[in-house]
């Protein structure tokens, strides 16, 4: 696993070739390239495959494609890519993806990669962190990449403009956890890798923190007034310090509840 390209990459080389999942960002993708042929000399890159389509994880595409890597990702994926998108008031607008960029393989619910020796699966998971997730599980290696629908020590950025949900989110969570044992090894989008246990606490902190704002929806409180309550609060040390500050969490939360009365 690569750390400090914008996301995690993990890195899958054999003698059938490289297999990255998630790139990093564009300004990084150089880097990642040199630290791939350092860890994998002689090995050529085959694939890439995007967890989902936010360019802190999909910004290499393009200098990846052009090093000899075949672009795959959830169908949605590349729909959002195609086009310009506004994240809303607290990030910029990301521009659409240079044509080259654009994965060239897609599928709907499911695929696998049978390469060196072993399996990479790949699972659609719908309406969790957007419309395009996908879990990347090595079942041999009992490996899991989970893209952002797992900070490892913030809180999600749940793109409700382009079809997340929290529900979705918890049943993304809900759905590796059950595939998951003690041994398996889970790989965030940003941060360290963790354990099934770790996994089962941030659902936790999801399911809690979604419970806490719901109620005080239902109740009637303004959003302002639900952010004063600090429905997050029980959780901020472990996982406050993120790119997602608990009041933009909560915003996102109610946000997602009104879209959803």
């Amino acid at each position: 696993m690569l750390i400090g390209a914008g996301s995690n990459v993990v890195v899958w080389s054999g003698p059938d070739g490289v297999v990255l999942v998630d790139g990093g960002t564009a300004a990084t993708a150089t880097r990642v390239l040199e630290t791939v042929s350092g860890l994998a000399p002689g090995d050529r890159l085959r694939f890439v495959v995007n967890t989902h389509w936010h360019p802190d994880h999909t910004g290499a595409n393009e200098a990846l494609v052009h090093a000899g890597a075949v672009a795959i990702a959830q169908e949605n994926t590349r729909a959002r890519m195609r086009e310009p998108q506004d994240p809303g008031e607290h990030e910029p607008q990301v521009p659409a993806a240079p044509l080259t960029a654009l994965p060239v393989v897609t599928f709907v619910d499911a695929m696998a990669l049978h390469l060196n020796d072993g399996r990479l699966a790949l699972l659609h998971v719908p309406e969790a962190l957007s419309d395009g997730d996908a879990v990347a599980w090595w079942p041999e290696a009992n490996v899991v990449h989970l893209g952002d629908l797992y900070y490892a020590r913030g809180y999600p950025l749940v793109d409700t403009a382009r079809g997340g949900s929290l529900a979705g989110l918890v049943a993304a969570l809900e759905t590796v956890l059950a595939r998951a044992d003690s041994s398996t090894v889970v790989v965030p989008g940003h941060g360290q890798p963790g354990t099934r246990a770790d996994l089962a606490a941030y659902r936790d902190m999801l399911v809690d923190i979604g419970r806490r704002v719901r109620v005080l929806a239902e109740q009637g409180e303004s959003l302002d007034a639900v952010i004063a309550a600090r429905p997050t609060a029980d959780w901020d040390d472990r996982f406050g310090a993120g790119g997602v500050s608990p009041e933009r969490f909560v915003r996102i939360l109610y946000e997602d509840l009104t879209l959803r009365r």
